[in-house]
Parts: C-alpha cells; sequence; structure tokens
C-alpha cells in the first residue's frame, strides 16, 4: 500500500510539473517554515469504558512549495510539509497524561492558489488542497500510516524585488478519518476496541522566502 502510494504521488508530481512547466507565466520555489498547533480525536474504549483523547503535540514544522502559475495570480502548488511531533494520551480519567511515541507528521498536497494583486509588491492568496499525509513513528514499536488529507488556507505574498519574495500564510491540515491513527500507530489493545472518533484538523502559522525561477 505504502509503495503504490509513493508511486501515485511521484506520478502526479512528475505530470504537474512536466505539464506546467511548459504553461506557466511563473514558477515560484518556496522555503517554508513556522509552527503547527492542535491534532486530536477522541477515543471510546468499548471494552474497559474508557474514554479520552489522542493528541500530537506542538512544535515546529518546516517545508516547501513549487508554484506554477497558469493564469494571473492562479497557481498550482506542489507542497510539503513537516513536524516533528509527540503522540500524547490524555484520558478523561485515570492515570495523567503520557507520551506514546515520537512521531514525524508530513503532508504531501496538490493545491490550487488563487491570489489578488494589489500591486506589483503584494499580493494575498487564498489556497485549498489535498493530497496525503504520513504518520512515522520513531520506535520501530509502531508502523507508519499514510491518510488522505486536505488543506486550506489563507496569506500574503510581498515581493522585494522582482526574483525575491516574502509568504506568510496560516493554514488548517486535515487527515480523513483520525482513529486510524491511534490504531495504525499501535496504540495497544487498550483502544483496539475504540468505537468513536473526530478527524484531526492541524493549524500551522508559517513565512517563507520565495525564489522566482520564471518570471
Amino acid at each position: 500500500m505504502k509503495t503504490r502510494l509513493y508511486s501515485f504521488l511521484m506520478l502526479v508530481s512528475l505530470l504537474v510539473f512536466s505539464n506546467s512547466t511548459s504553461y506557466a507565466q511563473r514558477i515560484e520555489l518556496t522555503a517554508t517554515g513556522g509552527y503547527q498547533y492542535w491534532g486530536a480525536y477522541k477515543y471510546y474504549n468499548s471494552v474497559n469504558q474508557g474514554s479520552g483523547k489522542l493528541a500530537l503535540g506542538d512544535g515546529p514544522c518546516y517545508g516547501g512549495i513549487l508554484g506554477f502559475e497558469l493564469a494571473d495570480a492562479t497557481f498550482v502548488e506542489l507542497v510539503y510539509n513537516h513536524q516533528d511531533s509527540r503522540l500524547i494520551n490524555k484520558p478523561n480519567y485515570g492515570p495523567d497524561n503520557t507520551v506514546i511515541d515520537v512521531v514525524g507528521v508530513n503532508y504531501f498536497q496538490l493545491n490550487g492558489t488563487r491570489g489578488v494583486q494589489i500591486n506589483d509588491k503584494v499580493e494575498p492568496f487564498g489556497t485549498l488542497g489535498l493530497g496525503a499525509g504520513l504518520f512515522d513513528p520513531k520506535s520501530d514499536k509502531y508502523h507508519s500510516l499514510w491518510k488522505f488529507s486536505v488543506n486550506f488556507g489563507v496569506g500574503v505574498k510581498y515581493f522585494v524585488s522582482d526574483r525575491i519574495g516574502l509568504r506568510f500564510s496560516t493554514g488548517f491540515w486535515a487527515p480523513i478519518q483520525g482513529v486510524g491513527l491511534g490504531v495504525g500507530l499501535g496504540t495497544g489493545g487498550a483502544y483496539a476496541g475504540a468505537s468513536t472518533y473526530t478527524t484531526i484538523i492541524q493549524m500551522n502559522l508559517q513565512g517563507g522566502i520565495i525564489f522566482r525561477l520564471k518570471n
């Protein structure tokens, strides 16, 4: 499953890159960094009647964006975002919060971004996309998990020259069917009977440096 998803993502990326390069009015490469918040889902254990939530800890994030302008201020973007987080068990009753494992949270997204060119320097934008989320535990006790994910956000670009700009944004990332995370990461038999859940939603604040490769 993981190999097929890797292959699919690579194929989509290559198709987007090969087709977009020919028609792009501008090509922008952006290095991003910021801070990621939230990310939790509720669980209920039908075996021992326990309840609580599994949460992803807050922390720094970083990544990159490769954007192709297909029309004025309208981009298709290949997006990658990574966070080194912790999977934390927060029971409603009983023991204190416990860290289950350190988890690498990765998002691979294909986005559509629409901007409004106020002038040659300032360009507010909104973005919406979908792709895959990879949750990768650091220890060997648990296995990695892929999930379909969606994202949306808003931000602004500010260009200091024809080739260099700054990008500031806030975004929301949502892997679908969050209950699979706890089971997939092997949180143990204690949660094998989980019967209710809520979808994970993460938020981040990011800044970045834009390099225009084609102007």
